[in-house]
């Protein structure tokens, strides 16, 4: 006797595989809305620090060329040279941003790069520019994991950017501190201070931004400002979070804070 099936029972049957699978067509789907919007933050975040600031640097290169202008054929070559300058990093950037490769100047090391772009941004000593990293520590940032290389490097570049754009300052001071358990970047002005209101301004990438890098590696920024007295920011990110290597955090992890080795003006 030939067996029948029943058709509603098999449809009954199959009704749970299609309500599976209509979900998991869901949670698919959500994951790729969820991944857009992480890209679109991303790409406004990457505008906002590296294009944002290289403008920053060719709109003041622009400035000074016009408030001041060149008394000899050597300061129009210099001043020639600045504007230059910051278009090719225009150009870089802008480059990076389309390849999503970390920035040029990371090539060479965080040390080296946040030197040479504090030196970009104040090259004509107004304000006058502090840089200090000690030997210790200099030699630990060496061994830094690419992304948090970038983190600290968007984190200075975006706090410099708003001191040239708003500060009004006549000092700055950047610091790497290695520490026994964090390493420590410090910008710090005595320029106008903040904002009210800029801390929580929404849709405002600067200071969320360089929270959510910090975050992302297990550390903290802070950030305090005083009106007229100036603004400190401060990006703490422990050493196990951000080595490359286990093996380059157990060769320092006695080691302390030590003497500064440079402490100056950028020149």
């Amino acid at each position: 006797m030939p067996y029948l099936i029943d058709p509603v029972a098999r449809a009954g049957r199959c009704a749970p595989s299609r309500d599976a699978a209509q979900r998991s067509l869901s949670i698919i789907a959500q994951k790729i809305d969820a991944a857009r919007e992480a890209e679109r933050v991303r790409l406004a975040r990457e505008l906002h620090d590296e294009l944002g600031a290289q403008l920053t640097a060719l709109q003041l290169a622009g400035a000074r060329l016009s408030q001041r202008p060149p008394r000899n054929a050597a300061e129009w070559q210099t001043m020639c040279a600045q504007l230059q300058h910051a278009i090719d990093a225009t150009q870089d950037a802008a480059g990076a941003l389309v390849g999503r490769h970390q920035p040029p100047a990371l090539d060479a090391g965080l040390v080296p790069a946040l030197r040479a772009h504090v030196h970009q941004c104040f090259a004509d000593n107004s304000p006058a520019a502090i840089w200090r990293c000690d030997d210790d520590t200099a030699a630990r940032v060496a061994q830094l994991s690419p992304p948090a290389a970038l983190a600290l490097y968007r984190i200075a570049q975006e706090a410099l950017t708003n001191i040239a754009r708003h500060a009004h300052a006549t000092r700055v001071m950047v610091a790497l501190d290695g520490g026994r358990s964090a390493l420590k970047l410090t910008v710090s002005d005595d320029g106008a201070g903040l904002a009210p209101g800029a801390r929580h301004r929404k849709g405002h990438f600067g200071l969320s931004g360089m929270r959510e890098r910090c975050v992302a590696l297990g550390g903290s920024l802070r950030v305090s400002s005083t009106p007229g007295a100036g603004t400190t920011v401060c990006a703490r990110l422990p050493w196990q979070h951000i080595l490359s290597s286990p093996a380059g955090d157990a060769e320092h992890a006695g080691a302390a804070a030590s003497p500064l080795a440079f402490h100056g003006s950028i020149t």
